[in-house]
This record gives structure tokens, sequence and C-alpha cells, in this order.
């Protein structure tokens, strides 16, 4: 069986010297130490991969492979912020709208309270025009033309306002 795997084995002998004498010094009383230490810090650390986990698709695949405790930690409180940061500009978006809601309904609310004090300003202007005609009717039967037959020269009582109360009103009215 040996002699099977001697041809295919021959090529690698080279790296085998050098990979023997590795593994002599990685089990001895020095290099064990040395490498559990390396194997935590590989473990904890990962392998720098540097600007190969921005390559797309492959990039994450290898990082995902080779990164260590701190990097996955790192990721995960990115994360985090970012999913927090996401929160607090969706409540934010959300009280801006409130705030925008509040302040449309104020500004509906003036303009009906203009539209409908225009509208009462409409009514008033003919309630006041006319009321202005009738008295404008009373004056001129009161200063119309006297009777013929009237020759006692007393006032006629007079129906209305008189004339300078109706100055007055109508001043005020305007």
């Amino acid at each position: 069986m040996i002699t099977l795997l001697a041809p295919l084995l021959a090529p690698l002998a080279p790296a085998l010297v050098v990979l023997n004498a590795i593994w002599q010094f990685a089990t001895s009383r020095f290099g064990l130490p040395i490498v559990v230490a390396g194997g935590i810090m590989l473990f904890y650390e990962g392998l720098p991969i540097g600007p190969l986990r921005y390559i797309p698709y492959a990039g994450p695949a290898l990082a995902s492979l080779v990164d260590g405790r701190v990097d996955r930690e790192y990721a995960a409180g990115q994360l985090n912020e970012r999913l927090a940061w996401q929160e607090k500009q969706r409540s934010a978006e959300i009280a801006q709208a409130a705030k925008v809601k509040a302040q449309q309904a104020e500004l509906d609310a003036a303009a009906q309270d203009l539209a409908d004090s225009l509208q009462s300003r409409r009514a008033d202007a003919l309630r006041i025009s006319d009321l202005e005609t009738r008295i404008r009717q009373q004056k001129e039967e009161d200063d119309g033309a006297q009777p013929a037959g009237d020759a006692s020269r007393t006032c006629k009582p007079r129906h209305g306002i008189p004339a300078r109360l109706s100055i007055g009103v109508d001043a005020v009215g305007r």
C-alpha cells in the first residue's frame, strides 16, 4: 500500500518535510502554548482580510468564514445602531406628520372662520343697505309736500329714525 502511495506523495515531499518540522515544533513543550495562544487570537480576532470584504458576493461570504468574534460583535453593534436610528427616524417622521396635520387643521379652521366672517359681513351689508333704503323712504315721506288742507303748521309725528341718529348708525354699520 505504501508503495502505491509513494509515487503520489513524492511531489509533496519538500512540503511534508517543512510541515513535519512545524508539527514537531507545535507539539513541543514551547510550541504548544504558542499554538494555543495563536488559535485563541485567531478565534477572537479573525483573519484580517482588509478590503477583500468589499468585493460583491465573495466579500461577505469570505468575511463570514474568517471573521472573528470582534468582527461579529462589531457588525451586530452596527446593525443595532442602524435599527435604533431607523426607529428614531420613523418616530420623527410620524411626529412631523402629526405636526403638519395639526397645522393644516389650524389653517383649515382659520380659513373657515374667515369664510364665515365674510359671509356674515355680506349678510350684514345687505341688512344695512335694506335699513338705509327704508330710512330714506321714510325721510322722503316725512319731508314730502304738506297736504293743501293742513293750515295749522303743526309737525306731523315722524316715524322711523331721526336723521342725526341715522347718520350715526350708518357710520357704525360700515
